[in-house]
């Protein structure tokens, strides 16, 4: 069987009998399937909440076990187990800090350097699983003295010009 740019590598992923023909076919393939299989992977870390991280994390490592060298494939992609693993950690470490009963609502991203002259980097109006997801995507990359801030907007005033 060929994995066609539209085969859920995600799903091949977390299916173990599978899984040695998606190594075949990615490494015959080439870039173009790992980069697929690299988005896909991104799709589900944006969209995995509570309850389904273990499983994601069982199908990074299946990722990171057939594929070890993905700088094989781009130079680019030297460090991506590392880059997802840790994106996957903080989105997990926002979720364990929030409870449940506390995520409803809207929430935003803050980012800021007060030593800096730098504008201060706002993602507003996201759901909860957008925000823990962008808090997981900045938080590896942070500098000494930024800051990064998930929080919910309890308040807000919203005018629009005329």
């Amino acid at each position: 069987m060929t994995i066609a740019s539209t085969t859920n590598y995600y799903e091949w992923l977390g299916t173990p009998d599978l899984q040695d023909e998606l190594r075949e076919t990615v490494v015959r393939i080439g870039y173009d399937a790992f980069r697929v299989l690299v988005d896909q992977l991104e799709k589900a870390l944006k969209e995995v909440e509570e309850g389904g991280f273990d499983d994601y994390a069982a199908r990074l490592a299946a990722g990171e076990r057939l594929f070890p060298e993905p700088s094989r494939f781009s130079p680019t992609w030297q460090v991506v187990w590392a880059e997802l693993g840790e994106k996957l950690r903080w989105k997990r470490y926002a979720y364990e800090a929030v409870s449940p009963a506390d995520r409803e609502g809207e929430w935003q991203i803050v980012m800021d350097n007060p030593f800096t002259n730098n504008e201060v980097v706002c993602y507003p109006t996201l759901s909860f699983i957008e925000a823990a997801y962008l808090f997981g995507y900045f938080k590896p990359t942070l500098e000494k003295n930024e800051y990064l801030r998930l929080q919910k907007v309890v308040n807000a005033l919203q005018l629009t010009g005329e």
